[in-house]
């Protein structure tokens, strides 16, 4: 598992992440990188599961936050399935999946299960 961290203000500690793998017995599956979410440095149809977790709306163009979930469907497997999650911006992401030929995009209504309150766009990638 690939866990990819944004580099931007928010703070991201690749060290605390890897302790919560340790607190989880997973750390010896898990693997933290960062970058820019618009220019992963992954191959074409690298990952069977993407999820994207309040990262994508820190991309403040609406041509930037299309660029980054272009740039999840191209490392994403055919047949793979994407969950952004997220709380501004929902629309334009199924929007850019739409786009692309994605098939049953949708977008989930509020959850007030955390602060502030998110919606959750799935969709699976065409083979």
């Amino acid at each position: 598992m690939v866990i990819w961290q944004t580099e931007d203000e928010s703070g991201n500690d690749p060290q605390v992440t890897l302790a919560n793998a340790r607190t989880e017995g997973v750390a010896d599956r898990v693997e933290v990188k960062s970058g820019d979410m618009r220019q992963m440095p992954f191959p074409d149809h690298s990952f069977d599961v993407i999820v994207s977790s309040l990262a994508i709306h820190n991309i403040y163009s609406v041509e930037g936050r299309a660029q980054a979930v272009r740039e999840i469907a191209r490392v994403l497997k055919p047949g793979g399935r994407a969950a952004l999650l997220d709380f501004q911006q929902t629309g334009e992401y199924v929007q850019t999946l739409r786009d692309l030929g994605w098939r049953g995009v949708q977008r989930s209504g509020l959850r007030f299960g955390i602060f502030p309150p998110v919606r959750v766009v799935t969709g699976t990638k065409p083979h």
